[in-house]
């Protein structure tokens, strides 16, 4: 399936662990602003950011692995993930794997691109996986006509919670920089992890 292209995403293989995010705004409390299609959404400021963070909810009723597989596939990511036109894997090694993609931005402003850099984890004890994203912007050489995210941070959690059900987690803080304004940034603080967890739950429904 096609990912909506309209609005912002945070365009790239984002990966989390519920609470756990290296973000400066680990003691700000959660506000949850959408509950819908069972998917909860919750935003939080980043101390020294105009910019929020957001966590993203959802049940998905397939397996960890299956969920797992469909994040790993760098080149399928622009198929489901909103606002992203290219995306592709640069190199990956064990657990660790660099992606770059493309989020689409309004005319006349810039597209921005990523680099990112994600290392994934695995509780052997409760079959829990979690996947860490980190910025890497200088990774990759600078493209012509984009700019270059150089902060961001989030992780996925994906979670058994049953024989084929997994709760899966998404969390995220991005700046993308280039003068665009934060306000217009957090308007879509909500919609692109709602609309992320329902294109993921649908795309590997389909499979």
């Amino acid at each position: 399936m096609s990912a909506s292209r309209a609005g912002w995403g945070v365009g790239l293989f984002v990966f989390l662990f519920c609470g756990a995010t290296a973000t400066a705004s680990t003691s700000a409390e959660w506000t949850l602003d959408l509950q819908k299609d069972g998917i909860d959404v919750y935003t939080r400021p980043v101390e020294g950011s105009g910019i929020k963070e957001f966590k993203g909810v959802a049940e998905v009723g397939v397996s960890v692995e299956k969920i797992l597989e469909l994040l790993r596939d760098a080149n399928r990511f622009k198929t489901w993930f909103p606002n992203t036109p290219e995306s592709r894997l640069l190199a990956r090694d064990g657990d660790v794997s660099y992606q770059y993609s493309v989020m689409g931005t309004p005319w006349p402003m810039d597209d921005r691109d990523n680099v990112l850099r994600a290392v994934t984890t695995r509780d052997e004890d409760t079959g829990e996986i979690l996947i860490e994203i980190t910025a890497a912007p200088d990774y990759y050489p600078v493209q012509k006509g984009r700019i270059r995210v150089r902060k961001a941070h989030g992780t996925w959690q994906l979670k058994p919670i049953g024989p084929d059900k997994t709760q899966v987690t998404f969390n995220m803080h991005l700046e993308p920089g280039g003068g665009i304004p934060q306000w217009m940034i957090n308007t879509r603080i909500v919609a692109t992890p709602f609309e992320a967890l329902t294109n993921l739950r649908a795309t590997v429904g389909a499979n």
